[in-house]
């Protein structure tokens, strides 16, 4: 077994995944050393923002090279949601001083995707792959 399934294996995450958390650490602590995490953070949600809209066109593409990549962004943008929405949140918090509405939103942004993928039905869902026939 390779080194990279050992580690996908033992941790759930790909090394491209445990890259990507550790470069966004390193750029909090970069921050935070250099009293500029405001900023920092700031960046990181754009950056995450910029992500998320280039996924949305690219899912657009049905096959092809593009494809590929707007499959490999989606898997970025789930990986990158949650620290993302803990960065927003801390942001917030320094705007709002109210701990309900900040416990809202932090609800809202985590159960938030939650709820919508499931109330969204898939237009494929009633598709069924010819390889597994289903008796009626």
């Amino acid at each position: 077994m390779k080194w990279q399934q050992r580690v996908q294996v033992t941790t759930g995450l790909s090394c491209w995944q445990i890259m990507l958390h550790l470069s966004v650490l390193c750029l909090l602590l970069v921050g935070w050393k250099t009293a500029s995490l405001i900023p920092v953070g700031i960046g990181l949600c754009l950056l995450y923002a910029a992500t998320v809209i280039l996924m949305f066109a690219l899912q657009r593409v049905r096959t092809g090279r593009l494809r590929d990549i707007g499959d490999f962004l989606e898997e970025l943008t789930t990986t990158w949601y949650f620290g993302n929405a803990m960065i927003v949140l801390w942001l917030l918090s320094r705007v709002v001083e109210n701990k309900f509405l900040l416990a809202g939103a932090g609800l809202a942004m985590i159960a938030g995707p939650i709820i919508y993928s499931l109330l969204v039905k898939d237009k494929a869902s009633g598709d069924f792959a010819p390889k597994h026939p289903v008796r009626r």
